[in-house]
């Protein structure tokens, strides 16, 4: 089978310029064209891992999935919010995103042995929602969990603390798009030497806005695409949180997260949240183990 020049592992203008010479495959390609554009040594792109579905199954089994420990809620999150995947938290202000983002920041802190992953966050604020304060307080109640859950055998051999929980959240701020397109970016290099088993953006909606629709729907994918990638080499997991819009539908108004079906499309899953009155409401939309489920929870 004759392989075309797509398959080298070179920059794509230099595959451009193959193809504008007539060289659209391998072998097309003579010794001065190679040794002109440097190609003596150029390899092929890597050819991606096969595995059984054996293998992807027990995988999963053993990623296990990033609870908040609110009972209620965890009925709806359960199985969800895994590694190699995307997460989406969509409602209005106030619906009660952010909190459980602060939640899944301490609780994929825990021990195996409890139910976490004992990884670490990283949490990107876009829209200057992060309250290091709050999380100190909820950080409180999941210590107190872990001591009533923590067998004898576990009391000196893991710690668990304030000072722990809030040292293994990783915190950065970005103002646009560009800036959060060169975080993505640095993340290969941030994650060495690091557990990071969850990455938080909040809010995506804020920072997309800013962004000429002309020219979201390519920065969504790419930035999107790369952080499944990522996610899939580094095993954590992606939530983001987005905002409501309305639309109008043969006279009928309702409303909807924001950025349309292509956006919905690259979840792997969306949770609404909404509130009435002191008690909220999460619901689950999209998920390719779980059909639709709906749960009241407080906070």
């Amino acid at each position: 089978m004759e392989l075309s020049v797509d398959c080298l592992n070179i920059p794509s203008r230099i595959i451009a310029q193959l193809k504008d010479m007539g060289n659209c495959y391998l072998c097309d390609i003579d010794e001065d064209v190679k040794e002109n554009l440097g190609l003596q040594n150029a390899t092929l792109q890597k050819v991606p891992e096969t595995k059984t579905a054996l293998d992807v199954c027990h995988e999963e089994l053993l990623n296990g999935c990033i609870l908040t420990y609110n009972e209620n809620l965890d009925s709806v999150l359960k199985d969800v919010i895994v590694p190699k995947s995307i997460t989406e938290l969509a409602g209005a202000p106030g619906s009660g995103k952010t909190q459980t983002c602060f939640q899944l920041c301490i609780s994929v802190q825990l021990p195996v042995w409890c139910g976490g992953m004992e990884g670490e966050a990283l949490y990107v604020d876009t829209n200057s929602n992060f309250a290091s304060h709050r999380i100190l307080d909820i950080a409180k109640d999941f210590i107190n969990i872990y001591h009533s859950l923590r067998p004898l055998e576990y009391v000196t051999c893991t710690k668990f603390d304030e000072t722990s929980i809030m040292h293994h959240i990783h915190y950065t701020k970005v103002y646009d798009a560009l800036e959060l397109m060169a975080c993505v970016k640095y993340l290969d290099k941030f994650l060495i030497g690091r557990k990071v088993r969850l990455i938080v953006i909040d809010s995506w909606s804020f920072i997309m806005r800013m962004v000429d629709v002309t020219n979201r729907k390519m920065l969504v994918s790419k930035i999107l695409c790369n952080l499944r990638a990522l996610g899939s080499i580094h095993n954590f997991a992606v939530v983001l949180t987005n905002d409501l819009t309305t639309r109008v539908n043969k006279g009928e108004a309702y409303t909807t997260p924001s950025f349309g079906d292509s956006f919905y499309h690259l979840m792997n899953t969306r949770v609404l949240f909404s509130k009435k009155d002191d008690h909220f409401e999460a619901n689950l939309k999209k998920n390719i183990m779980h059909g639709q489920k709906r749960k009241t929870f407080y906070l």
